[in-house]
């Protein structure tokens, strides 16, 4: 998760590599620093906080690359080394005959090193547990392939060990643009992001990579900010303001919106039953539940306050869609006859919907496009949508919500760590949660809760915003209690509170 301590706008902000490589000199110099300047407050910025975490006489290894990523890297030694640190540097190409005269930045603070006494040695030289900590200055953001040859064995090494890893601007390996590791990657401690954040540090494999995120702008960053545009931002509690305002005391439950929970066929009645408690929890004035016959007794004992109806034909069906102010469409739904046509019925509505599991599935078979959906898919989920693989999906989570949107119409939350929206506010991350997470049902809950705020007149892109980020926030609360071991239903009564206000501004 992003260590975020003062929630300004631009730690919220991600762009893109590209606008990285081609804005930070000129947002450089419009604050009067030359690259070089900027390299050199790079360097003091990663030593910073390394030396926040691990005093002087710490033994540190520094493992570099050829280019800028390296050159921060070999600052950072120099500026170690003369805090009376141990420091030992591991060079991609060791002692590599320098230019003359030396003209790149990267060059130069080689060059510095060097004429301050210091080595270098190969880079499979470096053992690991031999050090206090192992500074990654490998490889930096414009790598774009999987690593080859000797940075592989390296990496293999440095995560077998126990030893922290400060990785520079990013990990080696991984895709600081969307996030995949196309093939062995290390896994930092703490990595810390110069000048902006790079979207790709938040979602996806990088979440088992990048450790605590630090962001360091270098003193350019408002510079960066007022020349480069983004278009996807990262939600924190605080950007949700009054989504769900204060009740009136006069309200009543016809006030406060109807959801209808279709789905429930037989062995699979658990499904609706948490999407049922979620939307009630979440604070929707009446839930009814459209479930197969079958399951119906086991369906309403499991919530009196609920109204569960078992639904065999379209004409038992069709007064529950009239009725209905939105309708939650997929917990526990199958792939049976039954579910083939209640879905069909219920797509002939012209009800807002929020379709997630096998709903999902279905509208794969049945594609259409329309304005009325939220769709909540898993990265399995997403691939059958789009008639691809899971692993292309894992290759581009921010390609695979845009094609989501443009081939359904729909507002889409693309689920998993480092979840991303497209809605009608534009492109957004959510880098909460916990591992706590992992277990069955937490979709379900997800659906019902995103089906109860829109039930209360909370506008379709802020319900499915505000859902995922609660359900985020209660997994999170949940998970302290144990990340193994927690059940979807013990998040219930932190979505009771955080839709209450409580906890909202945790971070």
């Amino acid at each position: 998760m992003m260590k975020n301590t003062d929630n300004n706008y631009f730690s919220n902000c991600l762009y893109r590599v590209e606008q990285l490589q081609q804005g930070e000199e000129k947002a450089a110099k419009a604050c009067s620093m030359t690259m070089t300047q900027l390299m050199s407050a790079a360097g003091k910025a990663v030593f910073k906080q390394l030396k926040q975490r691990f005093p002087a006489p710490a033994n540190i290894a520094v493992c570099c690359g050829e280019g800028n990523n390296g050159g921060d890297g070999y600052i950072v030694a120099r500026l170690a080394q003369e805090a009376g640190y141990q420091v030992q540097v591991f060079a991609l190409k060791p002692n590599a005959e320098l230019p003359k005269p030396v003209e790149s930045d990267a060059h130069r603070a080689r060059s510095a090193w060097r004429e301050q006494g210091g080595r270098e040695k190969a880079l499979l030289d470096c053992a690991p547990e031999q050090f206090d900590v192992v500074v990654d200055a490998l490889f930096g953001v414009g790598l774009n392939r999987a690593l080859e040859g000797d940075p592989v064995i390296w990496v293999q090494r440095v995560n077998a060990s126990t030893t922290p890893v400060i990785s520079i601007d990013v990990p080696s390996g991984l895709n600081a643009d969307n996030g995949h590791a196309p093939g062995a990657a290390v896994r930092a401690h703490l990595t810390v992001s110069l000048v902006a954040l790079k979207r790709g540090l938040l979602t996806g494999q990088a979440q088992d990579h990048i450790g605590e995120l630090v962001l360091e702008d270098l003193g350019v960053g408002e510079s960066f900010q007022q020349q480069n545009e983004t278009d996807w931002f990262r939600v924190d509690s605080g950007a949700l303001g009054d989504w769900l305002p204060v009740r009136p005391r006069c309200t009543h439950k016809g006030e406060q919106g109807h959801v209808l929970i279709v789905g429930g066929q037989p062995g699979m009645s658990g499904a609706v039953i948490l999407a049922m408690q979620s939307a009630l929890r979440a604070g929707a004035g009446k839930v009814s539940v459209a479930c197969h016959p079958e399951v119906q007794a086991i369906v309403a004992a499991a919530q009196p306050e609920a109204m569960v109806h078992g639904i065999r034909d379209e004409e038992s069906l069709q007064p529950l869609l009239r009725q209905a102010s939105v309708i939650a469409l997929g917990p526990g739904l199958g792939q049976s006859h039954w579910s083939h046509d209640v879905f069909k019925q219920v797509m002939k509505t012209d009800v807002l919907k929020v379709i997630d599991a096998d709903g999902l599935n279905l509208l794969a078979s049945y594609p259409i496009r329309s304005a009325k959906m939220l769709l909540t898919p898993h990265p399995g989920e997403a691939a059958r949508l789009l008639k691809t693989t899971t692993g292309e999906i894992a290759e581009d989570r921010f390609a695979a919500t845009l094609q989501l949107r443009e081939k359904y119409g729909a507002q889409v939350l693309l689920k998993g760590a480092g979840s991303l929206l497209v809605t009608d506010r534009g492109k957004s991350l959510i880098d909460r949660g916990s591992p706590a997470m992992a277990s069955g049902g937490m979709g379900d809950l997800l659906t019902g809760l995103v089906s109860g705020l829109l039930a209360q007149k909370m506008a379709p892109a802020q319900a499915l915003i505000a859902g995922a980020l609660w359900h985020a926030m209660a997994g999170e609360e949940a998970g302290k209690e144990g990340e193994r071991g927690t059940l979807a239903s013990d998040l219930l009564p932190y979505i009771r509170r955080l839709v209450n206000g409580y906890g909202r501004d945790d971070d």
